[in-house]
């Protein structure tokens, strides 16, 4: 931007966990490079990143944040992501928009699960990382340790900044491939006290790089030694593919180690050049070009109550312009933009065009949502679009002022278009509205965002658990009649019907097996469709009755007295009829849950899923988390994430999906059919 050339753009996240750091590194970084007239201070208020209402009050950041600035000669952008695991999702959305990240360790306390799932994200998406270990200045922080972990890890690290002490003794860091010591007040020699740890620590830097380079590990071998800039060329391309991840440390609140690691996030993570091709819908590589068609990813919505969305998107090729038509290919539909942005936390500053690796955004779009594609209507590659990951825990949402329920809705709905791991649905079985995200919290403060932004209040419940009901033998020549005499016309319909379960998922499948005109032919659908009615509620406890297959084998019918809505009717009476004396029985859906902890809880975690009816499928190590595979039923995980935050000390996470139907043990069954009784006489 300012015509920045494209291979001096950059655009790299904050990543890690919640607690860490990660915004205090970004303000001291923005004030660093002089973004910022005064150093954000998170416990403060201040801070430039975290500017929501709800961040302030936990002190804690809940939405990405994009703040863009200039820096000796870049451009770069600046995303801070959220930590939590329930805000998290939000990060991995806008990295996949990204070229590289820092990976926020404290000195202190080490990687926690946060940290490891951004970083196997990372590594999933081949995304470029260093680390930056921070708080070196505070009680008990050791760098050694630190290193050790993110080998457990996996990560590969390999320091490239050393500090000078710890704690209350910490005074600076010492750069290792310039080998000089860098302090408040600049560049300095290295003191002797650090200068034998820095010589080991150069020597294996150096190593290190040599083994991920064929010919710079023969002359190593050879000479013993390499050139600076054999190091430093060899540390690039390194970083960039992925087989090492550089360690730089310091500490965010009194800005030491700062400058380095920003000289080293622009030398070593790659550029909007430099970074591997972005690939279209087709798998072919898109060229960073200024001049080729445009295309972008959109991976952050902003609603504004009186501005509307804000769209925020990332050039992937090509030039944005201001005031210019453009496709989202996502839903074929064609867009206006108005002003482009540069987004620097709640500041925007409006700019006329912006370039590949520029992250923009602009207003008002009509139809257009987080990770949609939008590219210049002619001759522009189609990219692929960011996938969105879906919510793990479901509350039934209710107005709390009878009135409010269109206002309720709307107002979600917007919140939903700016959240997009947020999902608003209403459940057909249970007839209830509900809200799914991420986590508990997540939920939560989406309705404190609610009553701040649209004055509106929802009261929050466990969601009822979508049972179904099926059969589980074959009932056969089973009557459904109806036969009503008024004194003039009357109703008349006899169907004869055989039901038969299907295997689990099947749904429902109607058979006409009539002959013979017992029913006339006009009058057929009118069984089916009254079959299909009795379906939506079964005998047991009112579910939908799925997996069975109807045979309409006989009937008998009137020249006068016969229609549609007698046949209809025959048709529901028959079914509820034949499923009763076919042994029904109740289904549960069954989830499909992954459990991510440290190794110290997997017995108690294994013991818990055990005990919620769950079967453990698998047990493996990532670094030093332990990933738990298991299948267990969905009304044994309705409160699960607290209970989880509370046996892990907040240090484990899950995420679920629907698996199968299975059917519901007896103890089950029966106490799901006393409620639905209990509630159907309360409604009487």
């Amino acid at each position: 931007m300012n015509n920045v050339k494209v291979n001096d753009t950059h655009c790299f996240a904050l990543i890690g966990h919640t607690g860490d750091g990660k915004t205090s590194l970004g303000e001291a970084i923005l004030h660093r490079a002089k973004a910022t007239t005064s150093l954000g201070i998170v416990t403060e208020g201040t801070s430039h990143l975290s500017t929501l209402p709800e961040e302030k009050e936990r002190q804690s950041t809940l939405t990405s944040s994009v703040f863009g600035f200039e820096w000796s000669g870049k451009h770069i952008t600046l995303v801070d992501t959220p930590g939590d695991s329930n805000f998290q999702a939000d990060g991995r959305i806008a990295l996949c928009a990204l070229d590289g990240a820092i990976l926020l360790v404290s000195a202190a306390s080490g990687p926690k699960v946060g940290t490891q799932r951004m970083w196997q994200f990372c590594r999933s998406q081949e995304i470029p990382v260093l680390a930056f270990i921070n708080a070196m200045d505070k009680e008990r922080s050791d760098f050694p340790a630190m290193i050790e972990a993110l080998k457990q890890m996996g990560a590969n690290p390999v320091a490239v900044t050393l500090p000078m002490g710890h704690g209350d003794d910490f005074s600076g860091v010492v750069d290792l491939l310039k080998m000089s010591a860098v302090t408040a007040s600049g560049d300095a020699e290295i003191p002797s006290e650090f200068a034998d740890a820095a010589a080991d620590a150069r020597a294996q830097l150096v190593e290190a790089v040599a083994e991920c380079d064929d010919s710079l590990l023969e002359k190593y071998l050879e000479e013993g030694a390499l050139t600076d800039a054999e190091v430093a060329q060899g540390l690039v391309i390194a970083t960039r593919s992925r087989q090492l991840t550089p360690v730089f440390c310091g500490a965010a609140l009194s800005e030491v180690g700062i400058e380095t690691l920003m000289q080293g996030a622009v030398q070593l993570l790659p550029s909007a050049a430099d970074r591997d091709p972005w690939k279209d819908a087709n798998g072919d590589p898109v060229a960073a070009d200024p001049d080729a068609p445009f295309a972008a990813v959109v991976f952050k919505t902003v609603i504004d109550r009186y501005a509307g969305a804000l769209s925020v998107f990332r050039v992937v090729s090509g030039t944005a312009h201001s005031d210019s038509n453009v496709l989202n290919t996502t839903r074929e539909q064609r867009e206006r933009f108005g002003k482009l942005q540069l987004l620097r936390g709640i500041e925007h500053v409006e700019v006329d065009a912006a370039g590949p690796g520029d992250i923009v955004a602009v207003a008002k779009l009509k139809d257009t949502h987080t990770g949609d594609v939008l590219t210049a209507e002619k001759g522009a590659p189609t990219l692929r679009e960011i996938p969105i990951p879906q919510g793990v825990i479901s509350y039934a949402i209710s107005a709390k002022s009878k009135g409010d329920e269109d206002k309720v809705y709307a107002s979600l709905g917007r919140l939903v278009e700016e959240d997009p791991t947020l999902q608003l649905g209403r459940e057909a079985s249970t007839g209830e509205f509900l809200l799914t995200g991420m986590g508990e919290l997540h939920v939560r403060i989406t309705m404190q965002k609610l009553q701040r932004l649209f004055g509106v209040e929802v009261e929050l419940k466990k969601p009822k658990v979508p049972y179904r009901e099926t059969i589980t033998r074959r009932a056969e020549n089973v009557e459904g009649k109806l036969k009503k005499q008024t004194g003039g016309k009357g109703m008349f319909g006899v169907c004869y019907l055989t039901i038969e379960p299907k295997p689990r998922g099947e749904g429902i499948e109607f058979v006409d097996e009539i002959k013979g005109g017992a029913i006339p032919r006009s009058l057929i659908p009118a069984v089916e469709k009254g079959i299909y009615s009795a379906c939506e509620a079964g005998p047991l406890a009112g579910y939908p009755v799925v997996d069975v297959r109807v045979h309409c084998i006989d009937g008998k019918h009137h020249a006068v007295d016969s229609n549609e809505m007698a046949f209809k009717l025959a048709g529901s009476f028959g079914l509820k009829a034949a499923v009763q004396k076919a042994k029904p029985v109740l289904l549960e859906p069954v989830m499909d849950v992954e459990v991510s902890i440290p190794g110290a809880y997997v017995g108690d975690i294994m013991g818990d899923l055990s005990s919620r009816r769950g079967r453990v499928q698998s047990s493996e190590a990532k670094g030093s988390t332990q990933v738990i595979q298991a299948q267990v039923p969905m009304s044994e995980m309705l409160e699960y994430a607290s209970q989880l935050t509370s046996m892990t000390g907040g240090q484990g996470e899950f995420h679920m999906e629907f698996s199968h139907y299975d059917e519901a043990p007896s103890h089950v069954r029966e106490k799901v059919v006393a409620e639905a009784g209990t509630a159907a006489a309360e409604s009487a």
